[in-house]
C-alpha cells in the first residue's frame, strides 16, 4: 500500500480528483491533499509519499529549485498537473521526471492509466532486480516499522542540543559535501542520515561533520554512527542508535558516538533516604551552599557507564527540588520572582538534554535562595508548620520528644501550635510524629539487617511492642511481614 499527495491551488480541483481516484482499486493507504507550497514541503519531508501529483502552476519561479530539490529527495514517482499547456511547463515535467504532464480539464482514463504507471514502476523498485539482488529500500516508514530486511549501510542520527539549531542542521546538510549523498529523515527533534553506499570510512566522516557543523554553528551537536556489518533491519538500526543517543545526557554534545557503545541502563532509587532529606534540611537551613555545591557534584558529576535510567535520575533531582520547595515555604521565600525562578528549574529537570546543565541550574538557584535570605533575613515569613515538621524529622529518634518542645523552637504555644497543625494536615502531632518514625522505620527494614528491636529504638520507641502495634495500625503489616515482602 502506497501514500499519495495531490497539492493544488484549487480546493474543489483537489476534492474533485480525490473523489476519481477512490473510483479506482489503486493500492493506496493514505491520500493527503494540500493547497498551499509550503504544506507540500512539509508533507514531502515529514511523511515522504510514494506518489505526487502537483499543479505546476502553483510553484512561483522563484521557488522552481527548492521543489525539485524536495521532489528529487522525497517524493518516488511524480505526476505533473497544468492548467497551461506550455513549453515550459513540459520542460518543468521533464526536469522532475514526471510519469506524466495532466492538463486540465482532466481526462478520467489518463488519470487512470498514468497512476497504474507509477504504482507499476513504486512495485517493480521494491522487487529483486534483474541480477537477482535484492534491492535495499530505505523508506521514512523503514525507521519505525520492523520489515525484517537487513540494511547493509551505514547510518547516522543527529541530533542538536537544541531544537531550535534543528532547521540551521538541515540546511547543513544539503551544503555538506558528504562522500555520497544520504538520504535525509527528519522527526520533530533529530535527523536520521540514511547512506545507499558503503563508505570508506563513515565515523572518520562524520567526524568530519562535526568539526565543520562547529566552525559554521558553534552550537552542540552530536552524531551516534552505525557502521559495522550485521542482520539487523533499518528500524532496529534506528532504535538502536536511539538508545546510544540518550547517553549524550550524561557525557554531552560535541562528540561522535558509536551504535557499539554499551547503552543498558542501571537500576537505582530515585529518591532521597530519609537521613539524606535530613542532611538537606541541615545544609539548607544553615546555608551550606559549599557543601550543597560538593554533594551536588559527588552525586552527580561522578557517574560512569552503565549510567543509570536517565527518567529515574530526572525523578531524583525532583526529589531534590522537593526538599528545596519545602524551604521555601518554610522561610516564605515566595515572592514572584523566586517562584519563576522554581518553576524554570524544574523546567529544567524535566526537559534538559544534559545533566550537566540541569545541576548547574539548581545550584545557582539554591544560591539564589540562600543569598536571598542572607541579604533581607527579616523580609521572609516563616511557615512555622514546615519549619516544625523539619524539627521534628530532624529529631524523630529522641524517645523524648515532645509537643511542647516543638511548639517551643517555632515560637508558639502548644494548643495554637497543635490547633494550626490539625487544621492544615488533619493531624495530631503524635501522628505526625508516629507517621515520620514509621517512615524511618520501613526505610531501615527494607534496607538493613538490625534487630527489630534495635529499629524500633532507633527510631525513638523505647517499647519494641508498641513499635510493633503502631507499625501495624499504620501499615497494615507487623514489622516481620514487611521486612519478609520488601
Amino acid at each position: 500500500m502506497y501514500k499519495l499527495l495531490i497539492a493544488d491551488r484549487d480546493r474543489q480541483e483537489l476534492v474533485g480528483l480525490e473523489w476519481l481516484i477512490t473510483k479506482y482499486s489503486f493500492p493506496i493507504s493514505n491520500s493527503r491533499l494540500v493547497d498551499q507550497l509550503v504544506e507540500v514541503f512539509d508533507v514531502l519531508e515529514n511523511e515522504v509519499p510514494d506518489v505526487l501529483c502537483i499543479e505546476l502552476d502553483m510553484v512561483a519561479e522563484d521557488k522552481w529549485e527548492m521543489v525539485k530539490t524536495f521532489i528529487d529527495r522525497y517524493a518516488e514517482e511524480v505526476i505533473a498537473v497544468t492548467a497551461e499547456p506550455t513549453f515550459e511547463r513540459a520542460m518543468q515535467a521533464m526536469e522532475i521526471e514526471a510519469v506524466d504532464l495532466w492538463v486540465k480539464p482532466l481526462s478520467p482514463s489518463r488519470v487512470k492509466n498514468s497512476l497504474q504507471q507509477a504504482f507499476k514502476n513504486l512495485s517493480s523498485q521494491s522487487n529483486p532486480n534483474k541480477d537477482g539482488e535484492s534491492r535495499h529500500a530505505a523508506r521514512y516508514e523503514s525507521l519505525f516499522i520492523e520489515e525484517h530486511l537487513p540494511f547493509p549501510y551505514p547510518v547516522y542520527l543527529v541530533k542538536t542540543e537544541s531544537i531550535a539549531d534543528l532547521s540551521h542542521l538541515r540546511t547543513f546538510i544539503e551544503q555538506f559535501d558528504f562522500y555520497y549523498k544520504p538520504l535525509v529523515f527528519s522527526t520533530s527533534d533529530r535527523i536520521a542520515l540514511v547512506f545507499q553506499e558503503t563508505l570508506p570510512d563513515p565515523v572518520k566522516q562524520a567526524q568530519r561533520f562535526l568539526r565543520e557543523w562547529e566552525r559554521s554553528a558553534g552550537k552542540p551537536l552530536a552524531i551516534v554512527v552505525h557502521s559495522e556489518e550485521s542482520q539487523r533491519s533499518l528500524h532496529q538500526i534506528y532504535m538502536k542508535l536511539r538508545k546510544v543517543m540518550e547517553t549524550t545526557f550524561f557525557t554531552g554534545y560535541q562528540q561522535v558516538l558509536s551504535s557499539g557503545y554499551n547503552h543498558d541502563w542501571t537500576d537505582m532509587d530515585p529518591f532521597l533516604t530519609m537521613k539524606e532529606q535530613r542532611n538537606w534540611v541541615f545544609m539548607l537551613d544553615e546555608g551550606h551552599g559549599g557543601e550543597i555545591k560538593t554533594w551536588m557534584y559527588e552525586q552527580f558529576f561522578s557517574m560512569e557507564p552503565p549510567f543509570p535510567d536517565p527518567g529515574l535520575l530526572r525523578t531524583r533531582l525532583t526529589s531534590i527540588l522537593a526538599q528545596i520547595r519545602r524551604f521555601m515555604i518554610r522561610k516564605g521565600i515566595t515572592d514572584e520572582e523566586s517562584e519563576e525562578k522554581y518553576k524554570q528549574v524544574f523546567d529544567t529537570i524535566l526537559y534538559s538534554p544534559v545533566l550537566y546543565r540541569i545541576v548547574q541550574d539548581m545550584i545557582l538557584f539554591i544560591n539564589y535562595l540562600l543569598n536571598s535570605i542572607e541579604k533581607h533575613p527579616n523580609a521572609a515569613g516563616i511557615d512555622i508548620i514546615e519549619e516544625a515538621i523539619s524539627y521534628i524529622e530532624d529529631h524523630y529518634e529522641d524517645p523524648t520528644l515532645s509537643l511542647k518542645e516543638v511548639a517551643r523552637h517555632v515560637g508558639r504555644s502548644p494548643s495554637y501550635f497543635s490547633h494550626i497543625l490539625s487544621n492544615k494536615y488533619e493531624r495530631s502531632f503524635r501522628e505526625m510524629l508516629s507517621y515520620t518514625r514509621v517512615q524511618k522505620a520501613k526505610e531501615m527494614l527494607a534496607s538493613s539487617d538490625e534487630t527489630i528491636q534495635n529499629i524500633a529504638h532507633s527510631t525513638g520507641f523505647n517499647n519494641p511492642n508498641y513499635f510493633s502495634r503502631v507499625f501495624k495500625s499504620t501499615t497494615g503489616q507487623t514489622p516481620r511481614e514487611y521486612r519478609r515482602i520488601h
